[in-house]
């Protein structure tokens, strides 16, 4: 027997849409808010911390007392933690440049780059950079902060700039944490002249900080800073890439690290490479661009094996919500493939989110479990809005 043809279309219309439905968890905004005490600065790079459980969600002004903000994705409600860093300061004035001002910034401190936060063991940190109002040198220190104790009790120094080195700049990265081994790594490089492209004169560190303790994992040189570096934790392995715009004809360098064996790799990767994921074993690496909308798919084990293809352009992240689903979060949508074929399955537009003009950018997953879809212009008035989507 022949369904009719609408009887049919609305039976496909429903599997496929069941196959690809998705459960809005939460929905946030908070705006950058200076009036306020302790003001709220927006990260422009929101990330999971504390088992998932919560977000990093921005910091304090250098003006106002040193301290962090979060989303926490059962309360739903915003959290705030102040960091006891001018008791530290105060003890330990010795070993760092200028001193506290009455007037300003009180603080010669400043939270260079959030790492981590985890209650499990009890431990959170971060990259502290120090300058003096009357002074050009900058130092660079990782900073570990005991949450039982409420008190800093480690800084390890990293980095100097000197007082007459008026070239270089440093940046730092969060990588990812280990559950399995509480173990926390980052990035940290300085450029030695920033206007110089065709050098390698980025001195470029990859950390590890467990039990309270500090190691480089890897020295490099490069013309590129990190960028978008990604952890996949069951197979201890870190990925970083290099930002170039295809029209520089750059030839930006992907780096792998794979911990367990010890090998560092340097191999060819796309323009602007905002989309970068693991597979779930850690055997597969993609990359897509957002300038070009080239996708590269790398074995891990073998980096020489790649395949190619080519995806829509506009993506700010890429990564699975769930097994079997890739999502290209591209402005005008979110792009799900098969991560082995590579074929799109399905399109959910952003505009079942958000009514307005759409950017996604800082959008970040919760590999296989969720994914906070970000629009930065939601809001006129400032803020990103955030939707915390699960795949069903």
């Amino acid at each position: 027997m022949m369904f009719p043809y609408f009887v049919t279309s609305v039976i496909c219309f429903f599997f496929v849409g069941s196959l690809f439905a998705q459960t809005i968890e939460s929905e946030f905004l908070f705006s950058t808010n200076f009036d306020i005490r302790p003001t709220f600065v927006e990260s422009s790079n929101p990330y999971f911390v504390n088992g998932g459980k919560w977000i990093y969600i921005g910091k304090t002004a250098d003006f106002d007392e040193p301290g962090v903000y979060f989303y926490d994705t059962n309360s739903k409600q915003k959290i705030y933690k102040s960091i006891p860093l001018e008791t530290y300061y105060l003890a330990h004035t010795t070993d760092f440049i200028g001193q506290i001002e009455n007037k300003g910034k009180r603080l010669p401190l400043t939270i260079y780059e959030f790492l981590y936060f985890e209650e499990g063991n009890h431990r959170a940190g971060f990259i502290l950079e120090n300058k003096g109002k009357s002074s050009k040198a900058k130092k660079y220190f990782y900073v570990g902060w005991d949450l039982n104790a409420n008190q800093i009790d480690v800084v390890e120094p990293i980095f100097e700039i000197p007082e007459e080195d008026s070239k270089s700049f440093a940046q730092s990265s969060y990588i990812g944490y280990s559950e399995k081994d509480q173990a926390a790594y980052f990035t940290f490089a300085v450029d030695a002249d920033l206007k110089d492209d065709l050098s390698e004169d980025v001195s470029a560190f990859i950390y590890k900080i467990q039990n309270q303790n500090l190691t480089k994992l890897k020295e490099y040189k490069s013309k590129f800073y990190p960028y978008t570096p990604e952890f996949h934790p069951e197979s201890n392995q870190i990925v970083i890439a290099a930002y170039a715009e295809a029209f520089q004809n750059r030839n930006p360098l992907g780096y792998l690290l794979q911990l367990d064996a010890n090998t560092f790799q340097t191999f060819s990767i796309p323009s602007t490479p905002y989309g970068i994921c693991f597979s779930k074993d850690g055997k597969t690496l993609y990359m897509a661009a957002s300038d070009t909308g080239e996708v590269r798919i790398y074995n891990t084990d073998n980096l020489n094996d790649v395949k190619k293809t080519k995806w829509g352009t506009h993506g700010h992240r890429l990564g699975f919500w769930k097994e079997g689903e890739l999502v290209w979060v591209r402005n005008s949508g979110l792009h799900i493939y098969d991560p082995k074929t590579l074929k799109q399955k399905k399109v959910i537009p952003t505009k079942k989110f958000y009514k307005n003009y759409v950017n996604v950018s800082g959008s970040v997953f919760l590999p296989f479990q969720k994914l906070v879809l970000r629009n930065i212009l939601e809001d006129p008035k400032g803020g990103a809005s955030s939707r915390i989507l699960i795949a069903d």
